[in-house]
């Protein structure tokens, strides 16, 4: 199904709303930790804004989706997810304003900013939006998209300007309360005003589908033997994005590598929501295949713990989370030059 697009008009009160944001140069007084809420009128869904730019290098407005989204902002900024780490790049779920040279404006970009007779010059001055979701590639807004950012930067414009005249505007009365802007309906018109709000609870996240399959348990136990080997499991976002159907997507590479020789036991590539069922099964399979158990798997990510620990404990293998899984990083390197070349 084609998503829908904004019109001409959408477009131009974007745009507009855009313009005035880049007039105020927020990013002058706001820092990056300054987090707000704004509320998105059709779905309900809170969206937090957060400003860039306060070392000139990126000017920017990133409106991240819901607490899931805030989450993986928060988990960037207490370093738990370093700027270098491959991951960084395929986690953000995000709204993204950005002020860009002409260079990294995009012909789609470039048609709607004629059509509508926009003239835009110097450095930082192009109007860039993108629509940032997990394990797919930054894509142009939907209508709905377009909508909501239409608020969001109106709002956004308003609290930065407050803030500008008062410093503790954003300051909240009590821990893990954030400033939100709410709209309601009045005589017809939208009218915004502030609350303080906790982000709503972390949706619960569901590893698996599919009960415990005790007999495949029972027959490994029959045909695997006990063996001293250490395998490194991991799976991860591959940077080559795939296109099929209308927005492209970053497929999941599963690896499975023995520690002690670095011999790849196995690797697959699965697509979006599929993966943890795709890597389960090639998790079990390579251990029926080599009829062998592994002493101990290293893992470190905990979605993988919360995937295979229902097996690895019901086959007596160590589970251990370890920071770095050495042999998996070389093998996913190597795995990135081959898909870079020309």
């Amino acid at each position: 199904m084609r998503i829908a697009e904004p019109s001409l008009e959408e477009w131009k009160t974007l745009y507009d709303a855009a313009i005035e944001f880049r007039k105020i140069e927020p990013w002058e007084w706001m820092k990056e930790t300054d987090v707000f809420g704004v509320q998105n009128p059709q779905s309900g869904e809170v969206g937090y804004c957060c400003i860039m730019g306060e070392l000139g290098e990126v000017l920017a407005m990133a409106v991240y989706s819901g607490t899931e989204g805030l989450q993986g902002y928060k988990k960037i900024q207490k370093g738990q997810i370093k700027p270098d780490d491959p991951d960084s790049l395929y986690i953000q779920d995000c709204l993204m304003l950005s002020f860009e040279d002409r260079r990294f404006i995009e012909e789609d970009d470039r048609q709607i900013i004629n059509e509508l007779g926009f003239k835009f010059r110097g450095r930082n001055s192009w109007p860039l939006f993108r629509s940032y979701k997990p394990g797919y590639f930054p894509w142009f807004l939907s209508r709905d998209e377009a909508l909501y950012m239409m608020s969001a930067l109106q709002q956004a414009k308003e609290v930065c300007l407050r803030l500008k005249e008062n410093k503790k505007l954003l300051s909240p009365p009590k821990k893990n309360l954030y400033l939100i802007r709410l709209p309601e309906t009045r005589v017809g018109m939208i009218v915004w005003k502030d609350e303080w709000r906790e982000p709503a609870p972390l949706k619960k996240v569901k590893y698996s589908d599919e009960p415990v399959d005790e007999v495949r348990i029972q027959r490994i136990r029959k045909t695997a033997k006990p063996t001293h080997i250490i395998w490194e499991v991991d799976f991860f976002y591959t940077p080559t994005p795939i296109a099929e159907g209308e927005r492209p997507y970053f497929p999941y590479a599963i690896m499975l590598i023995d520690r002690d020789s670095g011999f790849i036991l196995d690797m697959h590539l699965a697509r979006g929501a599929g993966y943890k069922k795709e890597f389960l099964e090639k998790f079990l399979s390579c251990i029926e295949k080599m009829s062998i158990l592994p002493l101990e798997i290293l893992v470190r990510k905990e979605e993988v713990v919360n995937l295979i620990e229902p097996y690895t404990s019901r086959l007596n293998i160590k589970l251990s989370v370890v920071k770095r899984l050495e042999n998996i990083d070389n093998a996913r390197r190597e795995m990135v030059k081959h898909l870079k070349r020309p």
